[in-house]
């Protein structure tokens, strides 16, 4: 005699499919809280990106004229920024947007895209020596205005590197 097939439903006991669904649903937990660190890691990755774009830019305007740009003095934020984004967007291809942190303005999205002000503060130097942006090895070119990422504020060094700043940095170097 045959013996009648059992369809699959028969086959799992209510046990078998809470086990199976609790593993679906750690699974899929693990994929979220991995999808959260690989979106902070790329947005770290798209700032430091940034802040070599501007290094690029700021070592090409320290070639052009022979001295690293000067904000003007003012206690005024807006015209520091006009500054900053109009010199960098007109003469070296650096949009307003490459100024400001992934992250930061992820995290400021009730903010017009306008009214976001750089998060990378540019050091100021010198204008008379031409030198002055390459004197010290360990003096910043930017720095970032928060620890978007964690590991403490990102800083751009003359040799092009960025780092995240920590306590008792500037004594390794």
């Amino acid at each position: 005699m045959r013996k009648a097939k059992k369809s699959l439903i028969e086959g799992f006991t209510i046990i078998e499919l809470l086990i199976s669904v609790s593993i679906i649903a750690v699974l899929a937990s693990m994929v979220l809280a991995l999808s959260d660190m690989i979106r902070r890691k790329a947005e770290q990755a798209a700032c430091v990106a940034n802040m070599r774009s501007l290094f690029t830019a700021l070592s090409a305007y320290n070639n052009d004229n022979g001295h690293f740009p000067q904000a003007p003095n003012s206690k005024d934020e807006e015209s520091i920024w006009d500054f900053w984004f109009t010199t960098f967007e007109d003469e070296y291809d650096i949009p307003r947007k490459t100024w400001i942190c992934p992250t930061y303005r992820r995290l400021n999205k009730t903010k017009d895209e306008e009214d976001l002000k750089g998060t990378y503060v540019p050091t100021r130097f010198s204008a008379s020596s031409a030198l002055a942006a390459y004197r010290w090895g360990n003096q910043p070119w930017l720095v970032e205005i928060g620890d978007h990422h964690g590991k403490g504020m990102l800083v751009l060094f003359p040799d092009g590197s960025v780092r995240p700043f920590s306590v008792g940095f500037f004594e390794k170097e």
